[in-house]
């Protein structure tokens, strides 16, 4: 979608939502079957799993690794477990 960046190093698995605004920063892996909300954050190396949402205005911590079907609601920060 419009204004999405995606950076080096970045892998965007098949049939994915990356909607207006979002950043997915270096290294970061998306999952098949994942929506990326508006204005979305992934920090690098983070890992997202299969069937994952995160929601408008959410922020993912570098490093941080999310399970399969993982739901993070809009506006909510997530730090690495």
């Amino acid at each position: 979608m419009h204004g999405a960046v995606v950076q080096p190093g970045s892998k965007i698995g098949k049939n994915c939502i990356l909607n207006s605004l979002c950043l997915i920063e270096h290294d970061a892996v998306v999952g098949d079957h994942c929506h990326i909300s508006t204005g979305a954050i992934l920090n690098g190396d983070v890992r997202l799993g299969p069937g994952s949402f995160v929601g408008s205005g959410a922020v993912v911590q570098e490093g941080t690794v999310l399970k399969v079907k993982s739901l993070i609601p809009m506006g909510k920060i997530v730090r690495r477990r």
